[in-house]
Formats: structure tokens, sequence, C-alpha cells
């Protein structure tokens, strides 16, 4: 029973040790930053990637149960990038195109403070750069929605109902992974190797499918209408972004924490 004691008591001390040490990072202000931002970016950008592409049929992805939870929102923002194209000017475009940026701008700059750097990239170079990755970022989109439609038929056609929401689960997975790659390679203000952010996106990808997961129950059960009324799609599509971004900076820190402490190992060498 002592022994039985010791090891929860174990437990909770290593709990508290871990939420303490996120907690002393900032995680929950860094990630509600890039949430603030990430609400400026992705309606422009949704109305770039309707531009340059036209109608992208993200429904494969927007239907899965992972996703129930926030398609309201991100249909509507769908829908009104699609009517915002037909009138939009030159002006108009050319604002949306420097608000697209600010995700990726501050999502370095909150680089700069997990991983301590001191190297400030100047701002008109940060925002030039910010500009090529959401040209990166629409075409991944677009082949990831092209990849979406194909294997839907293919496995529509082919497998049963079961075996293509596992095979649909891989793919959403996999791409979860790959994208916690690439904004951690993004977010570091100096060059990584990919192998030095696998473990801090692993970790976001994991918190990302445990969130998911579970924030769809609780939605289920929970009747959010009955609390917020006609907003509760809106707040609900708030407080995941928010939770969702907590997942990716605490990935984050990870990485800065293995970073740091395989320098330290070195200087001692």
């Amino acid at each position: 029973m002592e022994k039985v004691i010791s090891i929860l008591v174990a437990i909770k001390n290593k709990v508290a040790a871990t939420v303490k040490f996120y907690s002393d990072k900032r995680f929950s202000t860094i990630a509600g930053t890039l949430v603030y931002f990430l609400l400026m970016s992705i309606a422009p950008f949704t109305l770039w990637l309707t531009l340059v592409f036209g109608n992208v049929d993200a429904e494969r992805i927007l239907s899965h149960e992972i996703f129930e939870s926030v398609s309201p929102v991100l249909r509507y923002m769908k829908q009104s990038a699609e009517s915002a194209v037909s009138g939009a000017g030159i002006i108009f475009l050319v604002t949306t195109l420097y608000s697209s940026t600010n995700f990726f701008y501050h999502l370095r700059r909150s680089g700069e403070i997990i991983y301590g750097s001191k190297r400030v990239k100047a701002g008109l170079k940060l925002r030039l750069v910010s500009l090529l990755l959401i040209a990166a970022t629409i075409t991944l989109v677009a082949i990831t929605a092209a990849i979406s439609v194909v294997g839907t038929r293919i496995l529509n056609s082919f497998l049963s109902e079961l075996v293509s929401e596992i095979i649909s689960l891989i793919f959403i997975t996999a791409l979860a992974f790959v994208v916690a790659i690439i904004l951690n390679l993004v977010a570091c203000p100096y060059k990584l190797k990919i192998s030095e952010v696998l473990t801090g996106s692993l970790l976001t990808t994991v918190l990302w499918l445990v969130f998911a997961v579970g924030f769809g129950v609780y939605t289920s059960f929970a009747n959010p209408e009955r609390l917020y009324g006609k907003i509760a799609a809106l707040i609900i599509f708030l407080l995941w972004c928010y939770v969702m971004m907590s997942c990716f900076v605490i990935g984050m820190i990870k990485n800065g924490s293995n970073i740091s402490r395989k320098v330290q190992v070195k200087s001692l060498l």
C-alpha cells in the first residue's frame, strides 16, 4: 500500500512539475497571441486560396468527426471568401494579402521568445518570408484537397465504410504531423534539422488528436447552445483554436527544451 502511495505521489509531483515548467514558459499567453493573429489571417488566407484555385473542395476533411464541432464556422468562412472574391478590388486584395501574413510573422516572433534568441529578424524581411510561406501554404492546401477528393472516390468505390474511415484518420494524422513539423521549423529563429523538431511535433500531434476527439465528445453532451445561444458555434471555434494552439506551443517549448539541453551537454564535454 505504501508503495502504491509513493508511486501516486511521484506521479503527482511529476505532473505538477511539468505543468509549472510549461506555465513558466508562458505557453498560454503565447498561444492566446497566436490565436488572435491566426483569426486575423484565416479569413484573408481563405480569400486568396479561393482567388487562386477557385472553389476548393475540402468537404471530405471538414465533414470528418474530428472537425465536426468547428465545421460550421469553417464552412461559413469558405462561403464568405467565395462571395467576396467576385467583388474584390486591388486595394482590398493587397490589404488582405498583408493581413494573411500576420500569423507567420508573429509565429516567428513567438519562436524568438521560446528559444530565447537575440537574433531578431528585420520586420520587412520577415514579412516577405511570410508572404512566401502563404504561397506555399495555399499550394499545400490545394494539393491536400485534391488528394482528399481523389482518395474519397477511390475509398468509397473499393473499400468498406469502416476501412475508409480508418484510412482517412491515418491521412489526417499524418497531415497534422507534417503541419506541426513545418510550423516548428518556421517558428525557430535559426535553422534546425527536421530531426530536432520531431519530438515536439509528435507531442503536438498526439495532443491535437486527444483534444479533438475529447472536444467532440464534450460538445455532443454539453449542449453549449443553451448557454451561448446563436453565437455558440463561434465560441466553440475560438475555444477550439485556443486549445489547439496551446498544444502546438507546448510541443514547440518541448523542442526548445531539448535543444537547450543538448547545447548544455556539449558545453560540458
